[in-house]
């Protein structure tokens, strides 16, 4: 078998970022393929941005941010949760009013999203390198919900991109003379948590990640997870963290049973709670006091964010996304047991439990958009999954490369 050669790889490349390119501008020419609604700003605004360019509630927040940095003004404690989007936001405005910079600045990060995720395929599958990196890079560039929101002024395409570099920040940390490397790549990847509130789990996410893939003692190991974890959640209740996370009334959506943000939908009746106490710590007393509620509602929280469907969308709309999501989250599954010693795997794995971790103890949005987070990992961990499986069965081998060709000491691979 030999080396797929590299213009393969680079054409494949080229044809999911031309993928990218096509459906987003139809997304920009057909908004009502995928209609956003409840945009709370002024009608100025949206008079004076092309029709194409979506808004939904929350956007007014960072436009109105952007606004305020621009002139110099104070965020408010909400904005300031979000002050990386927020500056991109008021960089955009400052060149042009109509957003269109915002827009292209959310295509360029996919597209490096995207080469982000096929490098992990292409690397973490040496027997099969090019269909890996093919088959996880179509995932995401031909989603079509990806697509809609790379045109929205929200966090989430930006942030679900970072999230897929940050993997790549994380494992390449730990390669080589990994002890300058990693605080770097922690610079980095503290800059991505601070587009919006749920990127402050990076953190402890590569921490852990660092922890389970450098230090040898198993005890060792469990010991610095518990530390980190422990650490986080004590930052978590300090302030400010403990004020931002209290605008979204987690605890309150907790003694009520909220699995959807301010719905009925799927909420699950709990014990009786004084809602008079509703910080960090009372929910968190409240959670060991009610065990088994409290475990149901999170787990039904997870399933969820897994499913994706809304009552609100199109049946076509719900079919595609359990047509996507189901059958990948199970591959993804498959891929974290049988993969579970590849480096990549571990990285993935953990910041998908992360992100299902802060649904868990919050909600899922009335669009679901939190899933988007980790739907490009997830893709990734399932490809892993089918190749695993084909590799064992066809008993390929990865070819030789140019350093063992010539007995020369090859760098360490990704996974």
């Amino acid at each position: 078998m030999h080396r797929p050669n590299i213009a393969h790889a680079i054409l494949a490349y080229l044809l999911c970022c031309l993928a990218i390119f096509a459906l987003t501008a139809l997304m920009l020419e057909e908004p009502g393929i995928f209609p956003m609604s409840g945009f709370a700003g002024p009608q100025e605004v949206r008079d004076n941005t092309p029709a194409g360019i979506r808004f939904t509630g929350d956007s007014w927040r960072y436009i109105e941010g952007g606004r305020k940095l621009i002139s110099g003004k104070k965020l408010d404690p909400v904005q300031s949760s979000y002050r990386g989007y927020i500056a991109l936001t008021a960089a955009s405005l400052y060149i042009n009013r109509t957003l269109q910079p915002l827009i292209a600045i959310q295509v360029l990060a996919a597209v490096a999203a995207l080469f982000a995720l096929m490098l992990m395929a292409h690397r973490a599958n040496p027997a099969i390198p090019l269909p890996a990196a093919i088959a996880t890079g179509a995932l995401f560039a031909i989603n079509p919900e990806f697509a809609a929101w790379h045109t929205a002024v929200m966090t989430e395409s930006i942030y679900t991109s970072a999230v897929c570099i940050a993997t790549v920040i994380a494992l390449a940390a730990t390669k080589g003379n990994y002890t300058w490397k990693m605080p770097l790549a922690l610079l980095a990847i503290v800059a991505i948590a601070l587009i919006r509130p749920t990127g402050w789990i990076l953190i402890p996410a590569v921490l852990i990640f660092w922890i389970v893939d450098k230090v040898k003692a198993k005890w060792a190991k469990l010991l610095g997870t518990i530390l980190v974890a422990a650490a986080f959640l004590l930052l978590a209740a300090a302030k400010p963290f403990n004020n931002g996370i209290n605008t979204q009334s987690p605890t309150v959506k907790l003694y009520k049973g909220e699995v959807v943000w301010n719905e009925d939908l799927w909420r699950l009746e709990m014990p009786p709670a004084n809602m008079e106490k509703t910080s960090i710590a009372d929910g968190l007393k409240y959670a060991i006091k009610n065990p088994i509620p409290s475990a149901h509602l999170a787990l039904r929280r997870i399933v969820v964010m897994v499913l994706r469907i809304r009552p609100s969308y199109s049946f076509r709309h719900n079919a595609f996304l359990i047509a996507y999501h189901l059958p990948m989250t199970l591959l993804a599954l498959l891929g974290m047991i049988i993969g579970r010693r590849k480096r990549h795997v571990q990285i993935s794995s953990i910041l998908v439990a992360a992100h299902a971790l802060v649904v868990a103890l919050t909600f899922n949005d009335n669009d679901g958009r939190f899933t988007l987070y980790i739907t490009p990992l997830l893709g990734l961990l399932a490809v892993t999954g089918i190749a695993e499986i084909i590799v064992r069965k066809f008993n390929l081998e990865a070819p030789p490369s140019p350093a063992e060709l010539f007995d020369l000491e090859e760098e360490e691979d990704l996974e």
